[in-house]
């Protein structure tokens, strides 16, 4: 076929890896119907669904077009079924194909709409094998639709599946038997099956799942075979509430993982007729951390900004909207990482990421698709990707004046937020409202509200949120400490109206928390459902203006507000410490209170 489908090919591969780079309480972030199944109301079947294609027709001549499939229950074929784009006309035979090229059933197509899937309904349903190959053809008389590498893999509907690889075929000779293949393109040539026997029943859940041989940057995951009344098919893997795989076999090795990454896997199996089983028990784990730096007390401001890795002078580039690929005026600031993706700084990011290195924004940059890492920068980003967009952003080593990422409450949700080894001289993370936000080892003083009627924090969330990780940071306010200068918290967890469902897998750990006369240094989440929450390791400095232990600013507590429980639902609170002061080496509780005893929260 054509070769210029290959430029296409090139950008559907790198929109794929976006998509996939990327979990008690378990909660999907992509809808369930992003995943194939579903069986039609009517007991049928279809390998493409609803699926369009979405680029450009291809003009060509005359040519047979078809795709490979199999049924894993015997059954009838009802229907053939084809996507008619602009400017295709005439008349259409579907043809069914034996793999060795007997032909089994033809049928024309009647009265056709101008464009959209076009269907003919067999006169007799012509009844198929189980875990046989078919061929479905279509003609086409001078257009037709085409993705590449539409069917390189499986595409699973209930006991329907198309065949991964050496599929989407072809024949020049109208009527003939298609047998070449180009680039796996998918045709958009469907049937509608109607399975023998129906099977409502799902699978019975995995039983458990376990993490092994856990790396900086992969694990090794395994879990029994589950049972189901005619056979499971398939397994699908999630991590971090996002389906990434899906399986035929019982261990997987996954990769990718980031360096002191917070990660929960589930996995769901799957029956020949799309009927999916209850998440498994969840397997929680955070990979090794290999940076040399274990505390945020042992941070100072050499290490963290573009000063750290050796940027000290600077191009500059305007800011603007980032659609997934670098802004005009970028020029050898930018690069794009290629195929495979790229481990920068620890941190894997998928190909087609944008990568833009030592450069002053004049402006702010807004993310509305794909990836764009900001390393030894200066400047502020807003990350505000739409759900199911599949892109997100990270700043590494950047000297900040704000980075905010927007939630799902507002239509937005990246599918990765990433803050590491930044510097915030005068700023801090306010609006960090997504799922999946890391922020390690960076340096946060934000400056006090001087007009007094702005909020004031270091990190700032506000609920309803996930996959949340902030680890050895070192974070203090700026002077003043006095009234009217305000100033909130240095890590401010709340809970707003429209965004109340709690919190659920977080980690507050190893921080350096810098006590002064005003601001709080945690607020902890109160009065919301918490699960899976590790606050841990903190050190806080003793302030002066501290008259008594057990009332300072170290812990906000309000009695009127319940604090979760932390020796139940998965969470813990443990070695949270004064760091220097007259309490020296005691341990701070989730009331605010100092003992002498660690009570994990008690």
């Amino acid at each position: 076929m054509r070769k210029n489908h290959l430029t296409c090919s090139t950008v559907l591969v790198a929109a794929t890896l976006m998509g996939s780079w990327l979990t008690s309480c378990k909660r999907e972030l992509l809808p369930e119907e992003k995943v194939k199944s579903a069986m039609l109301s009517t007991g049928a079947y279809t390998v493409l669904t609803t699926e369009r294609p979405t680029l450009p027709p291809v003009a060509e001549s005359s040519v047979e077009l078809g795709m490979k499939f199999k049924a894993s229950t015997p059954g009838t074929i009802t229907k053939f079924r084809y996507y008619k784009v602009a400017g295709e006309a005439g008349t259409h035979t579907g043809r069914l194909w034996s793999a060795d090229g007997s032909l089994l059933k033809t049928a024309l197509f009647p009265a056709e709409t101008d464009t959209g899937w076009q269907t003919v309904t067999l006169d007799t349903p012509y009844s198929i094998s189980a875990n046989t190959v078919y061929v479905i053809a279509v003609n086409s008389r001078s257009h037709y639709a085409a993705t590449p590498q539409g069917l390189g893999t499986a595409i699973n509907v209930g006991p329907l599946s198309s065949i991964a690889g050496n599929n989407g075929v072809y024949n020049y000779t109208t009527g003939g038997f298609p047998t070449s293949t180009y680039n796996n393109n998918n045709y958009f040539r469907d049937i509608e099956f109607v399975p023998t026997q129906d099977d409502p029943v799902p699978p019975a859940a995995p039983a458990s799942l376990n993490a092994s041989n856990i790396t900086a940057n992969g694990a090794t995951l395994s879990w029994p075979a589950a049972t189901d009344n005619i056979g499971v098919t398939a397994y699908e893997l999630y991590r971090n509430g996002m389906l990434i795989n899906t399986l035929q076999g019982t261990t997987v090795t996954v990769s990718n993982l980031n360096t002191g990454g917070l990660y929960s896997f589930y996995v769901k199996a799957r029956d020949a007729f799309g009927n999916r089983s209850a998440a498994s028990k969840l397997a929680d784990f955070t990979t090794p951390n290999t940076s040399g730096i274990t505390h945020g007390s042992q941070l100072t401001t050499a290490m963290v900004g573009p000063q750290a890795i050796g940027i000290n002078t600077f191009t500059t580039v305007p800011g603007g909207v980032f659609r997934g690929a670098a802004l005009s005026g970028w020029g050898n600031a930018a690069r794009t990482v290629g195929t495979g993706g790229e481990i920068i700084d620890g941190y894997w990011f998928p190909a087609g990421t944008v990568v833009l290195q030592g450069a002053d924004i004049s402006s702010d940059i807004t993310v509305t698709s794909g990836w764009l890492v900001l390393r030894g920068c200066k400047g502020g980003i807003l990350l505000a990707n739409p759900v199911g967009d599949g892109g997100g952003g990270a700043a590494l080593f950047s000297q900040l004046i704000y980075f905010t990422a927007g939630h799902i409450k507002d239509g937005r949700q990246p599918a990765s937020s990433v803050v590491y080894r930044c510097y915030f001289p005068h700023s801090g993370l306010e609006n960090v409202y997504a799922d999946n936000v890391t922020i390690a080892e960076s340096w946060i003083a934000p400056d006090p509200d001087t007009v007094g009627t702005e909020h004031i924090d270091g990190i700032q969330t506000w609920g309803g949120q996930r996959y949340l990780n902030f680890s050895r940071n070192h974070m203090e306010f700026n002077p003043p400490h006095t009234a009217p200068y305000g100033l909130s918290a240095l890590i401010g967890m709340y809970s707003d109206g429209t965004q109340n469902d709690g919190y659920d897998h977080v980690i507050v750990s190893d921080n350096y928390l810098i006590l002064s006369a005003y601001g709080v240094a945690l607020h902890a989440p109160l009065a919301v459902p918490v699960t899976n929450m590790s606050v841990t390791g903190n050190l806080w400095t003793w302030s002066t203006a501290a008259q008594d232990e057990n009332y300072t600013n170290a812990v906000y507590h309000n009695p009127s507000q319940s604090i979760p429980d932390y020796t139940a639902d998965g969470n813990s609170w443990t070695n949270n410490k004064w760091a220097d002061g007259p309490h020296a080496g005691k341990f701070l509780l989730p009331d605010n209170r100092t003992s002498d005893t660690d009570t994990n929260g008690k």
